[in-house]
């Protein structure tokens, strides 16, 4: 195509006044009444990579489908969905448009003049083998399979030993997972490796009306209300208090989460507690309370005093759940209440934010929750407060409800790794696949990834991992080396030794071609257009002018930059203001323009921006750029930036400005055309 849509497709910019800038003297101090010119951020430079995905969907386009009946590539068209690649026959060039007008691309709607530089594979006639790895699916072992390899949910463990090896089993998953599946296909399995067996201790579990203050315990049971320092634990045959002190976080916690606890029993102001030293969260479920005892003034005071007197006693007593009505006198830190015709009082132990937001003072309110202790005084001996973890004040809940979750079994612990491995279906059963090295995770850390290893890394590691992993490889000698990419998908890469080296052996080929929209339409044009607003800051002028910033520091030398650091008067660039400024004014205040004269600097600046300083931005940010085989039309990249300047008689004036290169060799560009020229230049 003609280069033909540069100039017309740059919207027009937004009028704006501006007050003033800064005190650095790359712009003038004031800035009155001066109106932005239009060069524009509404056009997108763009840059994709095409992912596994990107490719089944530029098959499945009825726009592509109908290209390639047309020309009897049907079936050719299916593969690149399904291999990863563009082919020969089936071109990036002829089949991305397409896609980059469909909604499926994520950028469909940009304005024209947009272009996308985008990433892809091409196949020359990529291995078999390495095809068949790239489409292979990835499986990860459940721990349902776990439990079903052990023979048992109450002695298993998440991970494979030398007793129960993965390829035992995981051919079994597999043919589970994949009932339809076709002869040829090959599946990444991921599981857990320990080195060991483990050994399965029985669990013992106690009922809660059976825990002493003396004895090592593991309970389970319900949370049916929390504390500040612990919750209350409740299973068929009683409540207690699960004590963790200080350290307790009670936002970890639901009403209704099932727990298993193992730890000591105690007691402590009459109430029983166990001291958790393990706990699992094993299921949760929207707990249902019972029927709470309904206290009157007797009963409160007998609860008081039976804690009370608990406290001299070998045994300590269980949690109560129970309701009464009480008038608080005392709120904030401690909360304590009154109930009427009761001797003793009753108090909140370890109230949380939650419940404390609740209580009010000289209130009468209905309290729900479950007594555990009573205060005891010293020298009398008699209970002083009757202490109650509160489950709800007036109806309101203070602890969050727990949701329905399920039951799952909990592994008993072992030390393991992440592992892998490739299989293989020959159409009757599955089998473990040795016709490529499968990298493990472990694998991929040695060579300074994991778990998994992009493609790009692939291509630079795997060589020097080939040469120790086979140190004696005779010359020729073939590998073909599977690995996994990320989460979903796999790959697989064909190297060859050749005596010194070992050297990619495939058909694929990674490439990066452009396309710019157009009328509403995308097309492929490696042409690209740079766009600069003078918008402070901006990222897209710190990707092209803070290049040139560092290049006349370090080649030119710093007596060019500003006190800033983020401005050249070499060429007149700053990638903070984001503009080229020729302010003869400004810059011959710097010493290296000291013994020029003043009507030579602006002429110098602009060549030392056209034909020394773009070129080095070029080259910086666009370090791959070559011709292309078969277009043989001229490729262009243009800047549309702004140029800040003072006339003679000091009056500022900001214009759009363009400049235009052509590319003539690998990331060699010659100037071609230039508004401060004139236009054309030959």
């Amino acid at each position: 195509m003609k280069y033909n849509i540069f100039k017309g497709l740059l919207a027009c910019g937004t009028m704006v006044a501006l007050a003033g800038c800064s005190a650095n003297d790359w712009n003038d101090e004031y800035l009155d009444g001066f109106e932005e010119p239009p060069v524009t951020s509404n056009i997108s430079n763009i840059e994709y990579v095409l992912t596994a995905a990107d490719y089944k969907t530029i098959a499945d386009l009825a726009a592509n489908k109908a290209l390639a009946e047309a020309d009897g590539l049907s079936k050719e068209l299916a593969a690149v969905g399904t291999n990863g690649y563009f082919t020969d026959k089936i071109t990036a060039q002829k089949y991305l448009p397409a896609y980059f007008g469909s909604s499926s691309f994520p950028y469909f709607a940009e304005n024209n003049g947009s272009t996308v530089k985008v990433t892809y594979d091409v196949s020359h006639g990529r291995p078999e083998l390495c095809q068949a790895i790239y489409a292979a699916k990835i499986y990860t072992v459940t721990n349902d399979d776990y439990i079903s390899a052990w023979g048992s949910d109450a002695a298993y463990t998440d991970a494979f030993s030398p007793s129960t090896a993965a390829t035992s089993y995981i051919p079994g998953f597999l043919a589970a997972a994949y009932p339809n599946a076709e002869e040829g296909t090959y599946v990444i399995a991921n599981y857990n490796q320990a080195g060991e067996d483990p050994e399965f201790k029985p669990v013992v579990l106690t009922d809660i009306k059976n825990v002493t203050i003396s004895g090592n315990y593991t309970v389970k049971g319900y949370i049916t209300a929390i504390c500040g320092q612990g919750y209350i634990l409740t299973d068929a045959t009683g409540s207690l208090l699960v004590y963790y002190g200080k350290t307790f976080n009670a936002s970890k916690y639901k009403i209704g989460m099932e727990m298993q606890v193992s730890g000591s029993g105690s007691k402590y102001n009459g109430g029983l507690q166990i001291a958790p030293v393990e706990e699992n969260n094993l299921s949760s479920k929207v707990y249902a309370y019972p029927t709470a005892e309904a206290l009157t003034a007797a009963s409160f005071d007998n609860y008081a005093e039976s804690y009370a007197n608990a406290n001299n006693q070998a045994a300590g007593l269980h949690a109560k759940y129970v309701s009464v009505t009480g008038t608080f006198y005392s709120v904030g830190n401690y909360i304590n209440f009154s109930v009427d015709g009761a001797t003793y009082n009753g108090s909140f132990y370890q109230a949380t934010d939650e419940l404390k937001a609740l209580c009010k003072k000289d209130e009468t309110v209905a309290i729900k929750g479950y007594v555990i202790s009573a205060n005891v005084d010293r020298n009398t001996q008699k209970p002083t407060y009757l202490n109650f973890v509160v489950t709800e004040v007036n109806g309101t809940a203070c602890s969050p409800m727990g949701s329905d979750e399920p039951y799952v079994p909990a592994p008993t612990p072992i030390d393991k790794f992440e592992d892998n491995g490739l299989y293989y279906f020959d159409g009757t059963k599955w089998a473990p696949s040795y016709a490529a090295y499968m990298m493990s995770p472990s694998d991929n850390a040695t060579v300074g990834y994991g778990p998994y290893l992009s493609n790009d890394n692939a291509l630079r590691v795997l060589p020097l991992f080939l040469k120790q992993k086979f140190p004696y490889a005779p010359e020729g000698q073939s590998e073909y080396v599977a690995y996994q990419t990320t989460a979903k998908y796999g790959n697989c890469r064909n190297f060859v030794y050749n005596g010194t080296e070992w050297v990619l052996n495939e058909g694929v080929e990674t490439k990066v071609d452009q396309f710019a929209k157009v009328k509403g339409e995308w097309m492929f044009d490696p042409n690209v257009i740079i766009s600069i607003p003078a918008v402070n800051d901006s990222e897209i002028g710190a990707k092209y002018y803070k290049p040139i910033v560092d290049w006349v520091r370090e080649n030119k030398g710093a007596g060019y930059i500003d006190s800033y650091g983020n401005s050249e008067f070499f060429s007149g660039v700053s990638y903070h203001y984001c503009n080229v400024n020729l302010s003869v004014s400004t810059a011959a205040g710097y010493a290296p323009w000291a013994d020029t004269p003043t009507d030579e600097i602006q002429p110098m600046m602009k060549d030392n921006f056209l034909y020394v300083t773009m070129p080095v931005t070029l080259k910086a940010n666009y370090p791959d750029a070559d011709l292309i085989d078969g277009y043989n039309e001229p490729i262009i990249y243009e800047l549309d930036y702004v140029t800040y300047d003072r006339d003679k008689e000091s009056k500022l004036q900001k214009v759009n400005d363009t400049v235009r290169y052509e590319l003539i060799g690998h990331a060699e560009w010659k100037l071609v055309y230039s508004t401060w020229l004139g236009g054309k230049v030959e």
